[in-house]
């Protein structure tokens, strides 16, 4: 027995709240304060092995709720850090296609110039140009810093400087060399109003240029379209794969990463014909006016944008007439380069066409049942034909004494072609069903053979156990018999006993 004075117990934990309401007033009672000073007695009838196991279950509480706590907490932050990054991945997409816009205004003006000279407005473009590569730089090392903090979220670092390896710093180092690219302002050009006799003096002595030149500006601008690929992070982050929570732990247990290949592949296999469209209207735009700025006249002026597009028609489908060619290395390169995109859209489209013509499983079974129904006719008819043809020569044999009459030969050889195409009718016959069976038609079979299997694995447990159960019960039975016996024969012998007394 153990005793205490002014006795405290509690028995969970103190609920501090109002006890006005039915509920909060039962919430209320995890706590028992005994403020008498009487002495309470309780019988200590409790075991240390119980002591131990409540102990146990208490901490086992404990690190399941620190547990459940921790995963919520990051959870929250992988929801908030997804979210960031989808807003900073939404303005880089706007400030890189904002800067090839202005890249093409800027070079389009200089191009309409006679010298190619600068002119104020486009040297304020590349001005404009150049302070959003400056914001779009900052937004790239904020994007790479936030994905690092999603990946440790992820995996559960606690330290993000783990995670920063040579691998990623030369990743986010190139992309910031792809993205820092484009055409800066030189001085500030001093508009001159030329005469008419200057520019006919420098239109009438141009010559054209060499095959190696190219200007500073079309240099320059050239490797700004590859901050396309910010337009691929944006479809990535706003696909409706990212944002549900299902696909993405279907794909994590799957190790499969949503990523913006897994996003094109599923969306070449929902809508190839779109994608497909959409993606040769933007090399087309694009490698049409590469070869414009590329590509220069004998007067020392860049080639129209319709006979851009058409020298990129030719080439896309590697038709290639020679009227037109590209008069610079650089418009040779953008060329070869066009006619492997070319060559890789016409696979991708032949593909996507061999695929929409062939039949689906429904339609295909259908039409081999209907085959399946014709060679059964021709193979009724032709086993006719066997009949009659052997019952003709059987004739032919019996009225025509002589074997070798020309009726006969031909009734026999009638006979000999009409079972060799018997034997060809069955053959396709079973050509027919092996073709209808395709893979899911044996994925299907399996999956049913399992389930029966299953089932008959099922009926012989349940057997066993009846046959278990029914083998005790007839041991009890022979038991029960035995003494029955056994007590019948001793009563029989005290009744003979009695007798004989």
């Amino acid at each position: 027995m153990t005793t205490a004075e002014d006795t405290w117990i509690p028995l969970i934990k103190q609920i501090q709240g109002n006890t006005s309401s039915p509920k909060k007033r039962s919430e209320c009672l995890d706590v028992v304060v005994l403020s008498s000073k009487r002495t309470v007695t309780m019988p200590s009838n409790i075991s240390n092995d119980e002591k131990k196991f409540n102990t146990k279950s208490a901490k086992k509480k404990s690190t399941d709720n620190i547990t459940l706590s921790d995963i919520s907490r990051r959870l929250a932050m992988r929801k908030d850090l997804h979210n960031r990054l989808c807003l900073v991945s939404d303005i880089m997409c706007f400030l890189g296609v904002f800067g090839i816009i202005l890249m093409v205004i800027a070079n389009e003006i200089t191009f309409s110039q006679i010298n190619h000279n600068d002119t104020i407005l486009s040297w304020f473009i590349k001005l404009a140009i150049s302070f959003s590569t400056l914001v779009l730089i900052g937004f790239v090392c904020k994007y790479h810093l936030l994905d690092i903090y999603l990946y440790s979220v992820n995996n559960s670092i606690d330290d993000w400087r783990i995670t920063v390896t040579n691998k990623k710093i030369l990743l986010i180092l190139f992309e910031i060399l792809i993205c820092a690219v484009h055409p800066t302002p030189r001085s500030f050009p001093h508009q001159l109003n030329a005469s008419l006799e200057t520019r006919h003096l420098n239109s009438s002595i141009s010559t054209n240029y060499t095959l190696s030149y190219i200007a500073v500006d079309v240099a320059l601008g050239l490797p700004m379209f590859g901050r396309l690929y910010l337009v691929c992070r944006f479809i990535m982050f706003h696909s409706h794969l990212m944002h549900d929570a299902l696909s993405q732990s279907v794909g994590y247990l799957n190790k499969i990463s949503i990523d913006f290949f897994f996003l094109m592949k599923t969306y070449l296999e929902h809508s190839p014909i779109r994608c497909l469209t959409i993606f040769c209207l933007i090399i087309f735009l694009i490698g049409s006016w590469c070869l414009r700025a590329c590509d220069y006249l004998p007067n020392r002026e860049h080639v129209s944008m319709l006979d851009s597009m058409w020298l990129f028609i030719v080439t896309f489908t590697t038709v290639g007439y020679g009227d037109l060619a590209p008069s610079t290395y650089c418009g040779r390169g953008i060329a070869a380069l066009i006619g492997l995109i070319g060559v890789f859209s016409t696979a991708l489209i032949i593909a996507v066409l061999a695929q929409k013509l062939l039949l689906n499983r429904w339609e295909k079974h259908v039409h081999n049942f209907v085959l399946n129904i014709e060679l059964a006719k021709d193979r009724r008819i032709l086993a006719a034909n066997v009949v009659k043809g052997t019952i003709r020569v059987w004739y032919l044999r019996n009225k025509i004494k002589s074997g070798s009459s020309f009726r006969y030969l031909q009734a026999q050889r009638q006979l000999l072609q009409s079972v060799h195409m018997l034997q060809q009718t069955k053959q396709e016959q079973r050509k027919l069903v092996d073709s209808c069976i395709d893979q899911t038609d044996i994925l299907t079979l399996q999956r049913n053979t399992s389930d029966k299997t299953r089932e008959v694995s099922q009926q012989l447990k349940i057997m066993k156990v009846k046959m278990d159960r029914i083998e005790r019960e007839l041991a009890e039975m022979n038991i029960y018999m035995n003494n029955a016996i056994r007590d019948i024969q001793n009563t029989l012998n005290t009744l003979l006993d009695k007798i004989t007394k």
